[in-house]
Protein backbone atom coordinates (compact mmCIF):
# COMPACT_ATOMS: atom_id res chain seq x y z
CA UNK A 1 0.00 0.00 0.00
CA UNK A 2 1.28 3.36 -0.86
CA UNK A 3 1.85 5.82 1.92
CA UNK A 4 -0.45 8.37 0.35
CA UNK A 5 -3.35 5.95 0.88
CA UNK A 6 -2.81 5.65 4.66
CA UNK A 7 -5.24 7.58 6.99
CA UNK A 8 -3.63 10.57 8.68
CA UNK A 9 -2.61 10.23 12.30
CA UNK A 10 -4.85 12.20 14.77
CA UNK A 11 -2.92 13.71 17.69
CA UNK A 12 -4.37 12.78 21.08
CA UNK A 13 -4.91 15.52 23.78
CA UNK A 14 -5.02 14.82 27.56
CA UNK A 15 -3.25 15.06 30.91
CA UNK A 16 -0.70 12.79 32.18
CA UNK A 17 -1.07 11.80 35.82
CA UNK A 18 1.61 14.26 36.82
CA UNK A 19 -0.09 17.05 34.91
CA UNK A 20 -3.44 16.24 36.58
CA UNK A 21 -1.86 16.34 40.01
CA UNK A 22 -0.33 19.69 39.17
CA UNK A 23 -3.65 21.17 38.01
CA UNK A 24 -5.42 19.95 41.14
CA UNK A 25 -2.72 21.48 43.29
CA UNK A 26 -3.16 24.83 41.56
CA UNK A 27 -6.95 24.65 42.01
CA UNK A 28 -6.50 23.85 45.69
CA UNK A 29 -4.18 26.81 46.14
CA UNK A 30 -6.59 29.14 44.35
CA UNK A 31 -9.56 27.79 46.35
CA UNK A 32 -7.67 28.28 49.60
CA UNK A 33 -7.02 31.86 48.61
CA UNK A 34 -10.48 32.68 47.29
CA UNK A 35 -12.85 30.62 49.48
CA UNK A 36 -12.44 32.57 52.75
CA UNK A 37 -13.12 35.77 50.88
CA UNK A 38 -16.18 34.24 49.25
CA UNK A 39 -17.45 33.02 52.62
CA UNK A 40 -16.85 36.46 54.11
CA UNK A 41 -18.71 38.01 51.19
CA UNK A 42 -21.68 35.70 51.71
CA UNK A 43 -21.71 36.48 55.43
CA UNK A 44 -21.46 40.20 54.75
CA UNK A 45 -24.36 40.06 52.30
CA UNK A 46 -26.35 38.02 54.79
CA UNK A 47 -25.58 40.51 57.57
CA UNK A 48 -26.72 43.39 55.35
CA UNK A 49 -30.01 41.60 54.61
CA UNK A 50 -30.39 40.81 58.30
CA UNK A 51 -30.05 44.49 59.07
CA UNK A 52 -32.88 45.19 56.63
CA UNK A 53 -35.11 42.56 58.23
CA UNK A 54 -34.81 43.68 61.87
CA UNK A 55 -36.83 46.93 61.50
CA UNK A 56 -39.71 44.94 60.00
CA UNK A 57 -39.58 42.50 62.90
CA UNK A 58 -39.56 45.40 65.34
CA UNK A 59 -42.67 46.89 63.74
CA UNK A 60 -44.52 43.56 63.94
CA UNK A 61 -43.56 43.25 67.59
CA UNK A 62 -44.79 46.76 68.34
CA UNK A 63 -48.08 46.03 66.55
CA UNK A 64 -48.52 42.93 68.64
CA UNK A 65 -47.85 44.72 71.90
CA UNK A 66 -50.26 47.53 71.07
CA UNK A 67 -53.06 45.29 69.81
CA UNK A 68 -52.84 42.80 72.66
CA UNK A 69 -51.76 45.42 75.24
CA UNK A 70 -49.06 43.17 76.60
CA UNK A 71 -45.28 43.10 76.92
CA UNK A 72 -43.60 39.85 75.88
CA UNK A 73 -41.87 37.50 78.26
CA UNK A 74 -38.18 38.34 78.64
CA UNK A 75 -36.63 35.14 77.28
CA UNK A 76 -33.42 34.67 75.27
CA UNK A 77 -32.47 31.11 76.20
CA UNK A 78 -31.94 29.16 72.97
CA UNK A 79 -32.89 25.92 74.75
CA UNK A 80 -36.48 27.12 75.23
CA UNK A 81 -38.88 25.62 72.69
CA UNK A 82 -40.14 28.11 70.14
CA UNK A 83 -43.81 27.28 70.74
CA UNK A 84 -43.48 26.83 74.51
CA UNK A 85 -45.19 30.13 75.36
CA UNK A 86 -47.42 32.35 73.23
CA UNK A 87 -46.01 35.40 75.02
CA UNK A 88 -42.44 34.89 73.78
CA UNK A 89 -41.59 37.89 71.65
CA UNK A 90 -41.28 35.92 68.40
CA UNK A 91 -44.73 34.39 68.87
CA UNK A 92 -46.25 37.77 69.68
CA UNK A 93 -44.72 39.31 66.54
CA UNK A 94 -45.74 36.30 64.44
CA UNK A 95 -49.40 36.84 65.32
CA UNK A 96 -49.25 40.34 63.91
CA UNK A 97 -47.67 40.07 60.49
CA UNK A 98 -44.03 39.37 61.28
CA UNK A 99 -43.87 35.96 59.60
CA UNK A 100 -43.55 32.53 61.16
CA UNK A 101 -42.15 32.14 64.67
CA UNK A 102 -39.05 30.40 63.32
CA UNK A 103 -38.48 33.14 60.75
CA UNK A 104 -38.57 35.68 63.54
CA UNK A 105 -36.54 33.85 66.15
CA UNK A 106 -33.67 32.68 63.95
CA UNK A 107 -31.42 34.96 61.85
CA UNK A 108 -31.13 34.56 58.09
CA UNK A 109 -29.33 31.36 57.15
CA UNK A 110 -29.59 29.84 60.64
CA UNK A 111 -31.36 26.53 60.98
CA UNK A 112 -34.30 26.44 63.44
CA UNK A 113 -33.24 24.69 66.61
CA UNK A 114 -29.75 26.19 66.46
CA UNK A 115 -28.18 27.87 69.47
CA UNK A 116 -27.90 31.08 67.41
CA UNK A 117 -31.05 33.16 67.85
CA UNK A 118 -32.06 36.77 67.72
CA UNK A 119 -32.13 38.31 71.19
CA UNK A 120 -34.58 40.85 72.60
CA UNK A 121 -33.32 42.83 75.60
CA UNK A 122 -35.25 45.02 78.02
CA UNK A 123 -33.83 48.31 79.28
CA UNK A 124 -34.48 47.25 82.86
CA UNK A 125 -35.36 43.85 84.21
CA UNK A 126 -36.41 45.59 87.40
CA UNK A 127 -38.91 48.37 86.87
CA UNK A 128 -38.94 50.30 90.11
CA UNK A 129 -40.72 48.26 92.71
CA UNK A 130 -41.58 45.32 90.43
CA UNK A 131 -39.48 42.67 88.70
CA UNK A 132 -40.67 43.29 85.16
CA UNK A 133 -39.39 40.09 83.59
CA UNK A 134 -41.19 37.86 86.06
CA UNK A 135 -44.47 39.59 86.81
CA UNK A 136 -46.67 37.25 84.84
CA UNK A 137 -45.54 34.11 83.05
CA UNK A 138 -47.76 34.81 80.06
CA UNK A 139 -46.46 38.33 79.54
CA UNK A 140 -47.02 41.54 81.44
CA UNK A 141 -50.24 43.31 80.40
CA UNK A 142 -50.29 47.08 80.10
CA UNK A 143 -53.04 47.32 82.71
CA UNK A 144 -50.92 45.68 85.40
CA UNK A 145 -48.37 48.44 85.13
CA UNK A 146 -50.67 51.42 84.74
CA UNK A 147 -53.10 50.18 87.39
CA UNK A 148 -50.79 48.92 90.12
CA UNK A 149 -47.68 50.92 89.38
CA UNK A 150 -47.68 54.68 89.91
CA UNK A 151 -45.07 56.84 88.22
CA UNK A 152 -41.62 57.23 89.75
CA UNK A 153 -41.06 60.42 91.69
CA UNK A 154 -37.55 60.76 90.23
CA UNK A 155 -35.43 59.03 87.61
CA UNK A 156 -33.63 56.75 90.08
CA UNK A 157 -36.48 56.27 92.55
CA UNK A 158 -38.01 52.87 93.25
CA UNK A 159 -41.46 54.12 94.25
CA UNK A 160 -43.05 53.58 90.85
CA UNK A 161 -42.73 51.83 87.52
CA UNK A 162 -41.57 54.52 85.09
CA UNK A 163 -40.21 58.06 85.23
CA UNK A 164 -42.59 60.16 83.08
CA UNK A 165 -40.13 62.96 82.27
CA UNK A 166 -37.81 60.49 80.56
CA UNK A 167 -39.28 56.97 80.47
CA UNK A 168 -36.05 55.17 79.62
CA UNK A 169 -37.66 51.95 80.81
CA UNK A 170 -39.74 51.91 77.64
CA UNK A 171 -36.92 50.76 75.36
CA UNK A 172 -36.05 47.42 73.79
CA UNK A 173 -33.03 46.18 71.85
CA UNK A 174 -33.26 43.53 69.14
CA UNK A 175 -29.77 42.17 68.40
CA UNK A 176 -28.69 39.42 66.03
CA UNK A 177 -25.82 37.92 64.07
CA UNK A 178 -25.93 35.57 61.09
CA UNK A 179 -22.58 34.00 62.06
CA UNK A 180 -23.17 30.90 64.22
CA UNK A 181 -19.60 31.13 65.55
CA UNK A 182 -20.26 34.49 67.23
CA UNK A 183 -22.24 34.16 70.49
CA UNK A 184 -24.70 36.68 71.92
CA UNK A 185 -25.34 37.01 75.68
CA UNK A 186 -28.76 36.03 77.00
CA UNK A 187 -28.99 39.16 79.18
CA UNK A 188 -27.59 42.68 79.24
CA UNK A 189 -27.32 44.70 82.42
CA UNK A 190 -28.62 48.25 82.42
CA UNK A 191 -25.23 49.85 81.75
CA UNK A 192 -24.46 47.61 78.79
CA UNK A 193 -27.94 48.16 77.41
CA UNK A 194 -27.38 51.91 77.58
CA UNK A 195 -23.99 51.55 75.92
CA UNK A 196 -25.68 49.89 72.96
CA UNK A 197 -28.47 52.44 72.91
CA UNK A 198 -26.30 55.54 73.20
CA UNK A 199 -22.91 54.61 71.73
CA UNK A 200 -23.05 51.62 69.41
CA UNK A 201 -21.44 52.15 66.01
CA UNK A 202 -18.97 50.15 63.92
CA UNK A 203 -15.41 51.43 63.66
CA UNK A 204 -13.31 51.09 60.51
CA UNK A 205 -11.25 48.36 62.21
CA UNK A 206 -14.34 46.19 62.76
CA UNK A 207 -14.59 46.91 66.48
CA UNK A 208 -16.95 49.22 68.40
CA UNK A 209 -16.42 52.88 67.59
CA UNK A 210 -16.79 53.75 71.29
CA UNK A 211 -15.67 51.53 74.15
CA UNK A 212 -14.50 47.94 74.13
CA UNK A 213 -16.35 44.73 73.42
CA UNK A 214 -16.49 44.07 77.15
CA UNK A 215 -18.42 47.30 77.72
CA UNK A 216 -21.20 45.77 75.57
CA UNK A 217 -21.11 42.38 77.29
CA UNK A 218 -19.29 40.60 74.44
CA UNK A 219 -16.05 38.63 74.29
CA UNK A 220 -13.31 40.63 72.59
CA UNK A 221 -11.37 37.50 71.63
CA UNK A 222 -14.38 36.12 69.73
CA UNK A 223 -15.70 39.35 68.27
CA UNK A 224 -12.51 41.23 67.43
CA UNK A 225 -12.88 42.81 64.00
CA UNK A 226 -16.38 41.34 63.47
CA UNK A 227 -18.61 44.27 64.46
CA UNK A 228 -20.06 44.46 60.95
CA UNK A 229 -21.67 41.06 61.57
CA UNK A 230 -23.62 42.38 64.55
CA UNK A 231 -27.04 43.91 63.83
CA UNK A 232 -28.60 46.21 66.42
CA UNK A 233 -32.20 47.46 66.21
CA UNK A 234 -33.34 50.02 68.77
CA UNK A 235 -37.06 49.82 69.61
CA UNK A 236 -38.15 53.06 71.25
CA UNK A 237 -41.50 52.88 73.05
CA UNK A 238 -41.19 56.10 75.01
CA UNK A 239 -43.78 57.87 72.89
CA UNK A 240 -46.30 55.30 74.10
CA UNK A 241 -46.39 56.91 77.54
CA UNK A 242 -49.39 59.23 77.79
CA UNK A 243 -50.26 61.75 80.46
CA UNK A 244 -53.92 62.13 81.35
CA UNK A 245 -54.80 64.99 83.69
CA UNK A 246 -57.88 63.78 85.53
CA UNK A 247 -60.15 66.12 87.45
CA UNK A 248 -62.63 64.25 89.57
CA UNK A 249 -65.23 65.68 91.92
CA UNK A 250 -67.85 64.41 94.29
CA UNK A 251 -71.46 64.93 93.33
CA UNK A 252 -74.83 65.44 94.97
CA UNK A 253 -76.27 62.00 95.53
CA UNK A 254 -79.93 63.01 95.49
CA UNK A 255 -81.37 62.81 92.00
CA UNK A 256 -83.32 65.45 90.15
CA UNK A 257 -86.96 65.12 91.20
CA UNK A 258 -86.26 63.74 94.69
CA UNK A 259 -88.62 64.95 97.44
CA UNK A 260 -86.73 66.09 100.54
CA UNK A 261 -89.38 66.88 103.16
CA UNK A 262 -88.19 66.54 106.78
CA UNK A 263 -90.20 66.75 110.06
CA UNK A 264 -88.73 70.14 110.99
CA UNK A 265 -90.67 71.68 108.11
CA UNK A 266 -94.08 70.59 109.42
CA UNK A 267 -96.36 73.04 111.18
CA UNK A 268 -97.70 76.47 110.34
CA UNK A 269 -95.73 79.34 108.89
CA UNK A 270 -96.81 82.92 108.57
CA UNK A 271 -98.51 83.39 105.23
CA UNK A 272 -96.15 83.85 102.30
CA UNK A 273 -93.01 84.13 104.44
CA UNK A 274 -91.51 80.69 103.65
CA UNK A 275 -88.94 80.41 100.88
CA UNK A 276 -86.03 78.12 100.01
CA UNK A 277 -82.53 78.48 98.58
CA UNK A 278 -79.40 76.37 98.12
CA UNK A 279 -75.96 76.65 99.72
CA UNK A 280 -72.60 75.39 98.47
CA UNK A 281 -73.87 74.39 95.05
CA UNK A 282 -74.18 75.88 91.61
CA UNK A 283 -76.92 75.20 89.12
CA UNK A 284 -79.32 73.42 91.46
CA UNK A 285 -83.00 74.16 91.12
CA UNK A 286 -85.62 73.56 93.81
CA UNK A 287 -89.34 73.97 94.31
CA UNK A 288 -90.92 74.69 97.69
CA UNK A 289 -94.41 73.22 97.55
CA UNK A 290 -96.86 74.91 99.95
CA UNK A 291 -100.55 75.22 100.66
CA UNK A 292 -102.70 77.75 102.48
CA UNK A 293 -104.48 76.52 105.61
CA UNK A 294 -107.02 78.57 107.66
CA UNK A 295 -107.24 78.20 111.41
CA UNK A 296 -110.49 77.91 113.38
CA UNK A 297 -110.44 81.40 114.84
CA UNK A 298 -112.93 84.11 114.02
CA UNK A 299 -111.99 85.95 111.98
CA UNK A 300 -109.90 83.23 110.35
CA UNK A 301 -106.15 83.51 110.01
CA UNK A 302 -104.52 81.97 106.96
CA UNK A 303 -101.22 80.16 107.42
CA UNK A 304 -98.76 78.51 105.06
CA UNK A 305 -97.90 74.85 105.36
CA UNK A 306 -94.97 73.25 103.50
CA UNK A 307 -95.94 70.04 101.78
CA UNK A 308 -92.64 69.23 100.03
CA UNK A 309 -89.20 70.40 99.00
CA UNK A 310 -88.31 69.07 95.56
CA UNK A 311 -84.82 69.08 94.06
CA UNK A 312 -85.85 69.60 90.46
CA UNK A 313 -82.31 69.84 89.12
CA UNK A 314 -79.08 68.50 90.59
CA UNK A 315 -76.26 71.06 90.61
CA UNK A 316 -72.51 71.06 91.18
CA UNK A 317 -70.90 71.14 94.60
CA UNK A 318 -68.84 74.29 95.16
CA UNK A 319 -66.69 73.22 98.11
CA UNK A 320 -66.53 69.55 99.03
CA UNK A 321 -65.22 70.42 102.51
CA UNK A 322 -68.39 72.35 103.38
CA UNK A 323 -71.96 71.20 103.92
CA UNK A 324 -74.19 71.17 100.88
CA UNK A 325 -77.70 72.11 101.92
CA UNK A 326 -81.12 73.39 100.97
CA UNK A 327 -82.17 76.14 103.34
CA UNK A 328 -85.85 76.81 104.10
CA UNK A 329 -86.45 80.12 105.83
CA UNK A 330 -89.53 81.97 107.08
CA UNK A 331 -91.54 82.94 110.15
CA UNK A 332 -92.69 79.74 111.78
CA UNK A 333 -95.60 79.81 114.22
CA UNK A 334 -94.70 78.76 117.74
CA UNK A 335 -91.04 79.68 117.54
CA UNK A 336 -89.19 82.69 118.85
CA UNK A 337 -89.92 85.93 117.01
CA UNK A 338 -88.01 86.45 113.81
CA UNK A 339 -86.98 84.23 110.97
CA UNK A 340 -86.58 80.47 111.34
CA UNK A 341 -84.15 78.50 109.18
CA UNK A 342 -84.36 74.77 108.57
CA UNK A 343 -81.42 73.07 106.81
CA UNK A 344 -81.80 69.98 104.66
CA UNK A 345 -78.36 68.42 104.26
CA UNK A 346 -77.70 66.78 100.91
CA UNK A 347 -75.54 63.69 100.64
CA UNK A 348 -72.40 63.59 98.51
CA UNK A 349 -71.20 60.68 96.46
CA UNK A 350 -67.69 59.32 96.29
CA UNK A 351 -65.55 60.53 93.41
CA UNK A 352 -66.81 59.39 90.04
CA UNK A 353 -65.67 55.79 89.42
CA UNK A 354 -63.06 55.14 86.73
CA UNK A 355 -62.21 51.67 85.45
CA UNK A 356 -59.35 50.57 83.23
CA UNK A 357 -60.66 48.34 80.44
CA UNK A 358 -58.77 45.08 79.98
CA UNK A 359 -59.06 43.25 76.65
CA UNK A 360 -59.31 39.73 78.03
CA UNK A 361 -60.22 40.15 81.70
CA UNK A 362 -62.54 41.98 84.03
CA UNK A 363 -62.07 45.74 84.19
CA UNK A 364 -59.99 47.21 87.00
CA UNK A 365 -61.17 50.10 89.15
CA UNK A 366 -58.27 52.52 89.27
CA UNK A 367 -56.83 52.54 92.75
CA UNK A 368 -57.02 55.63 94.98
CA UNK A 369 -59.81 57.16 92.95
CA UNK A 370 -62.88 56.15 94.93
CA UNK A 371 -62.26 58.59 97.81
CA UNK A 372 -58.99 60.28 96.96
CA UNK A 373 -58.88 63.76 98.44
CA UNK A 374 -56.95 65.06 95.43
CA UNK A 375 -59.47 66.17 92.83
CA UNK A 376 -56.88 66.87 90.11
CA UNK A 377 -53.86 64.71 89.41
CA UNK A 378 -51.71 63.41 86.58
CA UNK A 379 -52.06 59.76 85.69
CA UNK A 380 -49.92 57.85 83.23
CA UNK A 381 -51.08 55.25 80.75
CA UNK A 382 -49.86 53.57 77.59
CA UNK A 383 -51.28 54.53 74.24
CA UNK A 384 -54.47 52.75 73.08
CA UNK A 385 -55.58 51.96 76.62
CA UNK A 386 -59.20 52.79 77.39
CA UNK A 387 -60.93 54.08 80.50
CA UNK A 388 -64.55 53.29 81.35
CA UNK A 389 -66.34 56.30 82.84
CA UNK A 390 -69.23 55.97 85.30
CA UNK A 391 -71.69 58.17 87.13
CA UNK A 392 -71.01 58.34 90.87
CA UNK A 393 -74.62 58.30 92.06
CA UNK A 394 -75.73 55.09 90.34
CA UNK A 395 -72.50 53.50 88.97
CA UNK A 396 -73.92 53.48 85.44
CA UNK A 397 -71.47 53.37 82.53
CA UNK A 398 -71.65 56.60 80.55
CA UNK A 399 -68.68 56.58 78.18
CA UNK A 400 -65.27 55.27 77.17
CA UNK A 401 -62.20 57.48 77.00
CA UNK A 402 -59.63 56.20 74.48
CA UNK A 403 -56.06 57.33 75.10
CA UNK A 404 -54.62 58.31 71.74
CA UNK A 405 -52.62 61.45 72.51
CA UNK A 406 -49.46 62.01 74.53
CA UNK A 407 -51.34 64.55 76.65
CA UNK A 408 -55.07 64.78 77.29
CA UNK A 409 -57.57 65.84 79.94
CA UNK A 410 -60.50 64.06 81.51
CA UNK A 411 -62.86 65.95 83.81
CA UNK A 412 -65.91 65.12 85.89
CA UNK A 413 -67.42 68.39 87.08
CA UNK A 414 -69.97 66.94 89.49
CA UNK A 415 -72.62 66.43 86.83
CA UNK A 416 -71.02 64.84 83.79
CA UNK A 417 -67.76 63.80 82.20
CA UNK A 418 -65.94 66.08 79.78
CA UNK A 419 -63.35 64.59 77.40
Amino acid sequence: MHSQNRPPKIPRAGFTLLELIGVMAVIAILAAAVLPGAIDLIRTQRAVKEGEVLPKIAEALKRGMLREQIFPVYENDADELTDDNDAYWWNLAARHGGGSANELRYPLGIRPGSTTTRKLYFAETNWGRDSFDGLIGNGTPFDYITDVGPAKSSENAVDGWVYPNNPTELRLLLISTTNPDLPLPDTLNEQRFNNFWDDWAVNSNGDPAIGTWFSYGFSGSEWEGRAAELNVQRIDLRDWLCTVVIENRRAIEEASGDELFIPALSGDWELDTAYAFTKNQVGSEIILQTKEVPDISDPQVIYTQITNVVLTKRGRVTDEASLTTIEVRGNKIGTSPGSTTVSIELNLTNLAPIALIRPNNANIDLFDFENDSATIENRYFLINQEILLKEPWNQNDVGIFSITESFSTLRFDGLKWHY
